[in-house]
């Protein structure tokens, strides 16, 4: 005897159709969701509207002993302007008159983000971008 859809029970087979439908259905409701959440620009563009209204502060904090002694040292031997001049011809930005240790950090971060993950710095970028854009259109 044959197992063809023909000698099936209709009954079954509309069991089995149901049953493929809900499992189709399932990863069109996740692509929805994803597509509904939020992109990373976006959230970065909500940041700077957060910046701008004081609602998060601008300075970053982190812990490591050994960068806290490195910057520092280098800070008061005299040095910490000329790692800030390396650094913004790496990144092909105009020279400062003196370098703070913030403005050294920050450009530090952003040449290793741009080495390991360059696609966050455009996301920066474009978030950036789309936070002037609303600026521009609200009144």
């Amino acid at each position: 005897m044959s197992d063809t859809s023909d000698d099936r029970d209709p009954e079954e087979l509309l069991e089995q159709s149901k049953e493929q439908k809900r499992h189709r259905s399932q990863p069109q409701q996740n692509n929805e969701a994803e597509s509904e959440a939020p992109s990373l620009e976006e959230y970065i563009a909500d940041v700077y509207d957060e910046l701008d209204a004081g609602e998060v502060p601008t300075n970053l904090t982190m812990r490591d002993r050994n960068l806290a002694a490195l910057i520092r040292g280098l800070d008061e031997a005299g040095q910490l302007d000329a790692v800030g001049a390396d650094v913004r011809d790496h990144l092909d930005r105009d020279a400062a008159d003196s370098e703070s240790r913030g403005s050294v950090l920050g450009l530090l971060v952003r040449v290793g983000l741009s080495e390991v993950r360059p696609d966050l710095i455009e996301a920066g970028e474009a978030g950036y971008e789309t936070f002037t854009e609303r600026q521009e259109t609200q009144f």
